[in-house]
């Protein structure tokens, strides 16, 4: 059985996804293909993680990868409203600085933003 399902729309040539549930296994398979085709076609990744309360071991992975191929392809990758959980683990895991955070889609689209320097 399939969960909710996203929503990712094109804006402003970046890919913006929505997540409607917890960023878990399940849900990084699907995302999967979305994230890793358009970061290495070079486009800006918003993930809107204002529905995700938890992010697991899978869906870690799958930004860090997410990340990495953006930022092969001069693109970023940045989270839109992560849960208190989903900053914790980031930190926990030292990608705290790795990600741009922004409180909002319209703030992240309208944001300079440039590829991250590490990770």
């Amino acid at each position: 059985m399939t969960g909710p399902a996203e929503v990712i729309r094109d804006v402003a040539g970046a890919r913006v996804v929505v997540l409607p549930a917890d960023l878990d296994e399940s849900m990084a398979d699907r995302l999967r293909p979305v994230l890793i085709e358009a970061a290495e076609a070079g486009r800006d990744l918003v993930i809107d993680m204002g529905d995700a309360a938890t992010i697991d071991p899978a869906g870690l992975g799958l930004l860090v990868r997410a990340h990495r191929a953006a930022r092969q392809h001069d693109a970023t990758l940045c989270l839109v409203a992560p849960s208190r959980f989903v900053l914790t683990v980031l930190h926990t895991m030292r990608l705290d600085g790795v990600f741009p955070i922004f409180p909002d889609q319209r703030t992240a689209l309208s944001a300079p933003i440039r590829p991250a320097a590490v990770a």
